[in-house]
């Protein structure tokens, strides 16, 4: 992880509240308004098995270093470490995600496949019918996710009659009112449905200008709830540093 990632985690360690903190704050909210955003990582879908981020990891670093060490038996230490002293003109072991898949994945539609096959028939689990719910209520009103998968928007047509604002692309993040009742989905890194996901490191660098405005807007006037994020992309990082 590199040193400005782990600022920005150690930053957000202060801020660390109880359960029972965040309760009383998301039900403290004036004529029906919400209080937060909600950013939500790929830990919400693992209980829709939709693998995590670690696990394909470790399966594209076995990969990668089998075909470079074919004849040398894999751990995880010794690949990392080949790796970096032989490899760094692609890999870089902090953004490990975004080296790997693009390794692994050379096209952005080859990607964009792969991630399909991944969250293909999947289903959301009690936790999006319970997000479902409490949109439906009030207490939260907009979802920024760093996931390609589709399990947000699936859960309102499975738990809800609520149809909400999905938006995966740059130019129709813009238009977005803070201030709309619509129920809002906004996906950072973009959709397993079209091509021009974000996966690789370059594309995750940074946040598209609208996008970043955007996300930045939220959590400033909303404040902003994190679940099932790591935290070691730097462009979703930027955003939370300006809280």
């Amino acid at each position: 992880m590199d040193g400005g990632i782990r600022g920005s985690l150690a930053q957000l360690s202060g801020k660390r509240r109880t359960y029972e903190d965040l309760s009383r704050f998301v039900g403290a909210r004036a004529s029906g308004t919400a209080n937060y955003s909600l950013l939500l990582g790929a830990g919400c879908s693992v209980s829709s098995n939709v693998r995590s981020a670690s696990q394909l990891i470790d399966q594209w670093r076995r990969e990668v270093f089998s075909r470079l060490r074919p004849d040398e038996e894999y751990t995880q230490d010794g690949a990392i470490d080949y790796l970096t002293k032989n490899q760094a003109v692609w890999y870089n072991p902090q953004r490990e995600y975004s080296s790997l898949f693009e390794k692994n994945f050379d096209l952005p539609r080859q990607r964009r496949m792969f991630v399909e096959q991944e969250v293909a028939g999947k289903n959301p689990n009690l936790g999006y019918a319970y997000l479902v719910r409490l949109i439906e209520e009030g207490y939260l009103n907009t979802v920024f996710t760093t996931n390609f998968d589709d399990l947000v928007n699936e859960a309102f047509f499975q738990f809800s009659q609520t149809r909400p604002i999905v938006c995966a692309h740059d130019s129709s993040i813009g238009s977005i009112a803070v201030t709309s009742k619509r129920p809002k989905v906004i996906k950072l890194h973009g959709d397993y449905l079209f091509d021009d996901i974000k996966a690789t490191v370059r594309e995750t660098e940074s946040l598209e200008d609208n996008t970043r405005r955007k996300f930045i807007e939220f959590c400033r006037d909303f404040g902003l709830i994190v679940v099932g994020y790591r935290g070691y992309d730097r462009s979703s990082m930027d955003g939370v540093e300006c809280l």
